[in-house]
């Protein structure tokens, strides 16, 4: 079981990276709700393992908010806003990826750095986690498009709840659908809000608000 669990941990990183390396905005969301079904995957098998019940109900909240409703709000916006690729970034992809492989690299040393840290699966799921943070972290600094930086702080979210569902036996309940809801109604408001900067701009680069600035 540790071995698929690590499999899982594996996929969420590279997923991560994956987002990294491509411009193309609907692959991107694709790559997102894969990588929310790992995560899924990895909290049925936290259950599984360690028999508390309520993570069954976060493996099926998860399942249904990070995987089906939140991919299925962003690619109707995706088709309103009529864009398929991001081509200027602060980075190239090619620096982009370079940099993510700094990342795992930094967080393999913080692992066994970290003597007090316990997680069910090995250490290697603290290294996906933090690494798969930073990498979300750096898509909000090197990407220009609001849609891309959403998916940024998604990846990020990922993260925090393979951690969480890590170092413990996952959030309470009740703590992690409250999280869920607010993700959800953050994806809402920031789909709203791109799609009226989109018709207020016709663009849907961060530069674009700079003229609100005057």
């Amino acid at each position: 079981m540790e071995q698929l669990a690590s499999f899982f941990a594996l996929m969420v990183l590279v997923l991560s990276i994956l987002n990294v390396a491509s411009p193309f905005l609907k692959f991107a969301v694709n790559l997102n709700m894969l990588q929310s079904w790992m995560l899924s995957l990895y909290i049925l098998l936290v259950a599984i393992n360690s028999g508390v019940f309520h993570l069954y109900l976060s493996f099926f909240a998860t399942l249904v908010f990070k995987g089906l409703i939140v991919p299925i709000l962003l690619f109707r916006v995706l088709r309103r806003i009529g864009k398929e690729r991001e081509i200027d970034m602060v980075v190239s992809i090619p620096l982009a990826v370079v940099m993510s492989g700094m990342f795992v690299l930094v967080s393999s040393i913080l692992s066994t750095k970290l003597t007090g840290l316990e997680f069910l699966f090995g250490r290697f799921v603290f290294v996906s986690s933090l690494s798969t943070l930073l990498i979300g972290g750096m898509l909000l600094v090197i990407r220009k498009i609001l849609f891309s930086q959403i998916l940024g702080l998604l990846i990020m979210e990922n993260a925090i709840f393979l951690a969480a569902n890590s170092a413990a036996t996952g959030m309470p309940l009740i703590v992690e659908l409250g999280v869920l809801f607010d993700i959800l109604i953050s994806v809402l408001i920031s789909s709203v809000l791109l799609l009226r900067i989109r018709r207020s701009f016709e663009d849907i680069q961060v530069e674009s608000l700079e003229v609100l600035k005057e």
